[in-house]
């Protein structure tokens, strides 16, 4: 039982960490996305990456975000 409940803590702690980031990024490259990315349909790392194509083109505070969402989402395996 004991090893179920750390189970459930550690899964919810890893996903609690991509969601942050996640929602970190989703505030930072907000007005991105909708110059250069509108038509994209989140999911599946799609967003992240046409806001690569455009990297050159967005702020530090997206490029930041991005960044550790990719580090979060390889983390998490």
């Amino acid at each position: 039982m004991t090893k179920l409940c750390l189970a459930v803590v550690v899964a919810a702690t890893a996903f609690s960490g991509v969601a942050l980031a996640a929602e970190k990024m989703e505030i930072a490259c907000r007005v991105e996305y909708f110059k250069y990315c509108p038509s994209v349909v989140p999911g599946g790392g799609r967003i992240v990456a046409c806001l690569n194509r455009y990297r050159s083109h967005i702020g530090n505070a997206c490029k930041e975000s991005m960044d550790a969402w990719v580090i979060d989402n390889k983390a998490r395996g």
